[in-house]
């Protein structure tokens, strides 16, 4: 078996470490824009889009070919590219095409496509990289983990307000979409920490062999 080389094992840190750092600032920056309004400056949304975009770019396809998460497999760089496109795409959409100018029907199948579109990318993605094997066999499963926790509190949240059958007031309706949102955003945040601690490491060199004289007679 070849030994990976030390080159290619210094940019896959470096990937998982940039990969990471990015998806965890994003995470921090969108929970202290939803905390603090000092955050919410016109385009602030279009820069998390931004960083988004960038940590999943890097995951997909590492630095220099090396550090794909989902070992450059095309399935799971497709279904990245998506999750990291889908959200600066929709945003710009709606401001080149402001949502007052569709009609209901068009607005709301648009709106419900995009919707599905980056849980879905992200839940094939996060297969692919658990069967890819890039990632440690103790923490591979961990991003669908996540995904699929995050994926769920949404769909119960919208099971909640359905069966409510708008018996919610403004302040409850508030508090749940905040509450889904801050599951997926603290589940990114963890998913960047992890890649930052497990970045591959160069293996240790080997010790130099000791030289051992002959007892002087």
């Amino acid at each position: 078996m070849t030994a990976t080389p030390v080159p290619a094992v210094r940019d896959a840190r470096r990937a998982w470490i940039v990969g990471g750092s990015l998806l965890a600032a994003d995470a921090v920056l969108v929970l202290l824009a939803q905390s603090a309004p000092l955050f919410a400056f016109p385009g602030a949304q279009l820069v998390l889009d931004l960083v988004w975009a960038a940590a999943l770019l890097v995951f997909a396809f590492g630095i220099r070919g090396a550090g794909s998460v989902v070992a450059r497999q095309p399935l799971g760089i497709v279904a990245l590219v998506i999750a990291a496109a889908a959200p600066l795409a929709s945003r710009l959409l709606w401001w080149v095409i402001p949502i007052q100018t569709w009609d209901a029907a068009t607005a709301v199948s648009v709106g419900t496509v995009i919707a599905v579109l980056t849980p879905v990318a992200l839940i094939v993605a996060t297969v692919v990289i658990g069967r890819a094997g890039a990632v440690p066999r103790g923490s591979r499963w961990v991003p669908l983990i996540v995904v699929a926790v995050a994926v769920g509190a949404q769909v119960l949240a919208q099971v909640f307000v359905v069966a409510a059958n708008g018996s919610l007031v403004q302040p409850d309706l508030v508090a749940i979409v905040f509450g889904t949102a801050a599951v997926g955003t603290l589940g990114g945040l963890v998913l960047g920490i992890l890649a930052i601690v497990f970045a591959p490491r160069e293996a240790p060199r080997p010790a130099a062999p000791t030289q051992v004289y002959p007892p002087a007679s």
